[in-house]
């Protein structure tokens, strides 16, 4: 499947934003949730679901932290990682407290 295909299926089927490639077969976009937004990544071509998601409070937040990511490592910002169950508290000096919830 192509790029911009499939990106066309993610916006389209899913309901996806704003997707980009992040390497030559590995994607990263915008997912919109009940209350708030994540990104999620995967691969060009999977139409069955996406490798990893991260949390954010607020579309703006997420949009930001998407467009300032090179796809290495995570993407800055988040407070919720589900596949690991981290969470990060940002505080003041814009530092990260990380934690697992038991």
């Amino acid at each position: 499947m192509a790029t911009a295909e499939h990106f066309t299926f993610l916006m389209r089927e899913c309901g996806y934003e704003e997707p980009r490639l992040i390497g030559q077969d590995r994607y990263a976009c915008l997912m919109p949730l009940l209350f708030t937004y994540a990104i999620i990544t995967g691969r060009v071509g999977d139409r069955i679901g996406y490798e990893d998601r991260w949390c954010y409070q607020d579309r703006e937040t997420a949009a930001a932290a998407l467009e300032s990511w090179s796809g290495k490592g995570e993407p800055s910002g988040w407070h919720r990682h589900p596949a690991s169950g981290r969470r990060r508290r940002l505080c003041e000096s814009g530092a990260a407290t990380e934690w697992v919830d038991p």
